[in-house]
């Protein structure tokens, strides 16, 4: 029996592994300016002429990489020949085609994922990378037409037979390698968005319940107040210092920085701002204005960014030692591109509108202390109903989304010697938003541990301070998009914060 059961283990492992499809990769370099330099190839197409559907585009980080997954299992290839084109504006070139051997002993070492990979080595395109690269709406618009060749049949190839492509795919691609630099021609305008990742317009949402390193205690603070200017400043009242600056910040798209400074026992003020950044490419359609016939073209790598900003003033005043209130004026931007018209043989000339926004709006917010253990808070905010953008748009449309400002905090903390338990919960005009709950610990003179969840974006955050200085990991579930920048590793991709905070004596 048990030999029965190791052979079967043999065989299924043997199969297994014939059956782990081949993905091919590599990089394609081209001249830089100095002509001793070499930098990756972005934007040219990699095109597996034995199977055209499984096309790749050269990728900006890294540059000139490229990796596709044939789909097909090593042993259905292995010991034949594979001819893999690219396709860019370079017409001069000569190494537009690499012939390449499949065998198992090119295979990487060392993986841990059991699948198969050759490595195309030293792809070198003889020609100055500005006339070698296509613009990205051009490589999506050849990749289109590429992806619909036909694909060579495996089954009628023999052992010994070179996968060169259809006589139809290569006739299309020869075609097209020597006319890549002057298509598609045409005066594009942009007619259709497809959804996207970016949150438009929910910055001052988001930022107390999700990006933030003192979750759970932003609506009614005590213990840190870095926060309390934009979330309730009227707690600032209670303040066992006169005065603090402060600032948070993930070195890449999220800022928050302020302070304040009591005048007298009954007179605060606080002041500050935040800013957050978000990009992504986003799938859109665009017609030809020259040729009505054509149908819509899509493209997968439209470039949208957007920047959003806050600035907040504080007056706080201290009723007496259990209630205090405040009145923020703030002041609101939002800015961001939408680019609605290219024209594809000039992959420089790309028209981008500029969408800006400003208004002035108010919070009211107030502090009370039920007791020595329990404190509640309440910022009633953006009172006038500013309304921010809530989507890019296509310009010229009559509808645009938009999204109102007005929402609603309130929090609740309960302290128990060295452990503070706090919650926030946010309404926002369409409703409830989020939840946040969080704790806080002094494990030892001068410093403070943090932690805290937002229940439905299940965001979280850990900081830990001493003395002036914080650090903080807050993973915000993907909420803030960064497609640009992104790093290989997630962990770095905007989730570590650093900062300071000053408290005056």
């Amino acid at each position: 029996m048990k030999r029965i059961v190791v052979y079967l283990g043999l065989i299924f492992s043997i199969y297994n592994a014939n059956g782990q499809s081949l993905i091919i990769k590599g990089k394609i370099k081209c001249m830089n300016q100095d002509a001793n330099s070499t930098k990756g190839a972005e934007n040219v197409i990699v095109v597996p002429a034995f199977l055209p559907a499984r096309s790749a585009i050269t990728t900006s980080r890294p540059q000139g990489y490229f990796e596709f997954n044939t789909g097909v299992p090593i042993s259905s290839l292995q010991d034949k020949v594979v001819t893999v084109y690219v396709i860019s504006r370079c017409t001069s070139c000569k190494e537009i085609a690499k012939h390449i051997f499949i065998s198992e002993d090119q295979d990487r070492q060392n993986k841990d994922d059991a699948k198969h990979y050759v490595t195309i080595k030293d792809w070198m395109l003889n020609a100055n990378c500005k006339k070698a690269e296509l613009s990205a709406f051009s490589a999506d618009s050849l990749l289109k037409m590429v992806v619909k060749q036909p694909a060579e049949d495996l089954d009628k190839v023999s052992a010994a037979t070179a996968l060169t492509g259809t006589p139809a795919a290569l006739n299309f691609l020869t075609n097209l390698v020597t006319v890549a630099a002057a298509a598609p021609a045409g005066d594009f305008r942009l007619s259709r968005l497809l959804p996207g990742k970016i949150h438009y317009g929910e910055f001052l949402f988001a930022s107390p319940v999700m990006h933030s390193a003192n979750t759970g205690f932003n609506f009614s603070p005590s213990r840190d107040m870095s926060e309390a200017v934009f979330w309730n400043p009227s707690a600032i009242a209670g303040s066992r210092k006169p005065g603090n600056i402060s600032l948070l910040t993930n070195f890449r798209n999220n800022v928050k920085a302020g302070g304040y400074w009591q005048l007298d026992k009954q007179i605060s003020l606080g002041g500050g701002f935040i800013f957050t950044a978000q990009d992504e490419f986003r799938n859109s359609f665009f017609v030809n204005l020259n040729n009505a016939g054509d149908p819509p073209r899509e493209v997968d790598s439209l470039s949208m960014r957007l920047k959003e900003f806050a600035a907040f003033v504080s007056p706080v005043y201290k009723i007496n030692n259990q209630f205090s209130v405040a009145v923020t004026i703030k002041s609101i931007w939002q800015h961001f591109n939408i680019p609605y018209r290219v024209f594809a043989v000039d992959q420089s000339n790309i028209a981008d509108t500029s969408i800006r926004k400003q208004h002035f709006e108010a919070d009211l917010s107030a502090t009370y202390k039920i007791s020595n253990a329990f404190q509640a808070g309440i910022n009633i905010m953006n009172l006038a109903g500013t309304k921010l953008y809530a989507d890019a748009f296509v310009p010229g449309r009559p509808v645009t989304p938009l999204q109102n400002q007005r929402s609603l905090g309130l929090g609740l903390l309960y302290k128990w010697q060295r452990l503070n338990l706090g919650s926030d919960i946010l309404f926002t005009a369409n409703g409830f938003y989020d939840a946040s709950f969080g704790a806080s610990y002094v494990p030892f003179n001068n410093a403070l541990l943090c932690a805290g969840i937002a229940v439905k974006q299940l965001s979280y955050s850990l900081a830990f301070r001493i003395k002036y200085f914080r650090i903080a990991y807050i993973n915000d579930n993907h909420w803030l998009v960064n497609e640009k920048r992104k790093g290989k590793n997630g962990i770095l991709n905007g989730s570590i914060y650093g900062g300071f905070i000053f408290d005056f004596k």
